[in-house]
């Protein structure tokens, strides 16, 4: 799992070519609102505009609709009333979507170009449905913990050792306390809770109700500010 560098990508692509990539959802949400940002009046909506922030995670939540139904919801998503009625605000977002997640249209049935980024890199359903991680960011807290008990941006050689000791240590109890039985480190509760309720709308997926889905999923997201 990896966040949206093209240089990072291209390199894990490079080195593991049988391995099937997939992005950081974290970083995929911080993505979006970055571009948000640079929409001028649209961060501001976001904040104070309830409605608006909630259609505007639907298109965060297309990565919770099954990889060969993407385009297709998405296409329904900016045909919907709300979408279509406020066009003028939106039309910068689309645009960028388009361009980096989803492809631009070549024309009439003629399908779409290559996004910037794969809908494969990005789509998350199986990894809900299967409650599997969706972000790196226990890998990310594992750096910032280890960085933290090395005290210093530059350590010794010796100190950058015995750190790793410790920490070779700390994960032999915690092996050993799992063979027998022992619990495993769980989520916080909110987040559990959260990848749950996602689980059981990403479970009951058809195509009957595209818009309502995409509302349940984005009811329980939330963009990185």
């Amino acid at each position: 799992m990896s966040d949206f560098e093209m240089g990072s990508i291209n390199a894990f692509k490079e080195v593991f070519p049988n391995l099937k990539q997939k992005g950081c959802h974290f970083h995929f949400s911080q993505c979006i609102w970055r571009r948000i940002q640079q929409i001028e009046y649209m961060a501001q909506k976001y904040i104070s505009d309830s409605t608006f922030s909630l259609q505007v995670r639907l298109l965060l939540a297309l990565a919770y609709v099954p990889e060969n139904h993407v385009i297709d919801v998405f296409e329904e998503l900016i045909d919907s009333q709300y979408y279509t009625d406020n066009e003028n605000i939106l039309r910068p977002l689309i645009d960028y979507f388009e361009d980096t997640w989803i492809g631009r249209p070549m024309g009439r049935r003629k399908g779409r170009r290559l996004p910037k980024y794969s809908i494969s890199l990005w789509n998350c359903y199986e990894s809900a449905n299967t409650l599997l991680p969706r972000t790196n960011n226990a890998v990310e807290g594992w750096h910032k913990g280890f960085s933290s008990l090395l005290g210093a941006y530059h350590p010794t050689i010796w100190r950058f050792i015995d750190v790793l000791k410790e920490q070779q240590y700390l994960s032999e109890i915690k092996r050993q306390q799992f063979i027998a039985g022992a619990k495993s480190f769980n989520q916080k509760k909110i987040y559990k809770n959260c990848s749950e309720k996602i689980r059981s709308i990403t479970s009951s997926y058809n195509t009957n109700d595209n818009i309502n889905y995409l509302k349940g999923i984005a009811y329980n997201l939330s963009l990185q500010m």
